[in-house]
């Protein structure tokens, strides 16, 4: 699947239409309607979504498929436009990507968009990586390896730490690395799940991240490896946290599971 054909899909999964096309050529894209948006892509070509009837709150719909778009910027500048045709179901189940998959793609483009090295989202009260940019730390197959030992994090001597292999040499920690044992040292982390908020940012010569709290127990980190720009990377996270919140609450359990706190909160946001 291109990058193109995952962008298209995130789009039917977000705006809940199957009924998505690219127009190759701008004068082939019918007029805008009650039932029907389009946007003009960075790489050329429209794209058209239609309802099977119109639609209250389309000025809000439009808001999210602008922000679609920006997210997806870098790629659909990238990438030739060749014309996509709407999805025809006929009665069947319509193929689409895991969440997980769709995660991994917003977090790769919001990395892109902040000259980030790494977006990843933690869980507060479990040892759960839910995704990641970084392609080695997220597996979109196979969920449970996105999985992070807590043991990676614990001090040298900790009694609850298991040695590695003598035979098996441990690896650097990388920038993420850092940024997770970061904070999850955070004292305001164990109160995520009573109503607490984090908005908290380090910068350093060569290092960085910001962390931003969601849906109660989830949190968002975005990882540098150098200086960079805090209003654009604020902005790159405003306009990706909706769509990555959504993505998480739709992501199935992992094994380990996390604690209770967390299938409450799913619980509650499907309501």
């Amino acid at each position: 699947m291109s990058s193109i054909e995952r962008f298209v899909t995130l789009v039917r999964r977000e705006l809940g239409t199957d009924d998505v096309t690219i127009v190759s050529d701008p004068a082939d894209a019918p007029p805008a309607s009650d039932s029907l948006m389009r946007i003009e892509l960075p790489g050329g070509g429209v794209l058209v979504v239609v309802f099977a009837a119109p639609r209250e709150g389309l000025d809000a719909a439009q808001r999210r498929l602008e922000m679609l778009v920006d997210s997806f910027r870098t790629v659909l500048e990238g990438e030739p436009i060749a014309r996509i045709e709407p999805a025809n179901s006929g009665g069947r189940t319509t193929n689409r990507p895991p969440a997980a998959h769709s995660l991994h793609e917003e977090l790769r483009a919001l990395a892109e968009r902040a000259s980030a090295v790494d977006a990843m989202v933690i869980d507060a009260r479990s040892p759960v990586v839910w995704g990641a940019a970084d392609a080695d730390r997220a597996s979109m197959e196979t969920p449970s390896a996105e999985v992070v030992r807590l043991d990676e994090h614990r001090p040298a001597g900790d009694p609850r730490a298991t040695p590695p292999p003598p035979d098996v040499a441990p690896s650097a920690p990388s920038p993420s690395d850092h940024a997770i044992a970061a904070v999850r040292a955070l004292s305001v982390l164990p109160s995520l799940h009573r109503g607490g908020h984090l908005h908290h940012s380090v910068r350093a010569e060569e290092f960085g991240y910001i962390a931003r709290s969601f849906a109660g127990i989830y949190v968002l980190i975005v990882v540098f490896d150098a200086p960079w720009d805090e209003l654009s990377a604020e902005r790159a996270i405003v306009h990706s946290l909706p769509i990555i919140e959504r993505l998480v609450l739709a992501l199935p359990p992992l094994d380990p599971s996390p604690m209770a706190g967390a299938a409450a909160i799913r619980r509650g946001r499907r309501r």
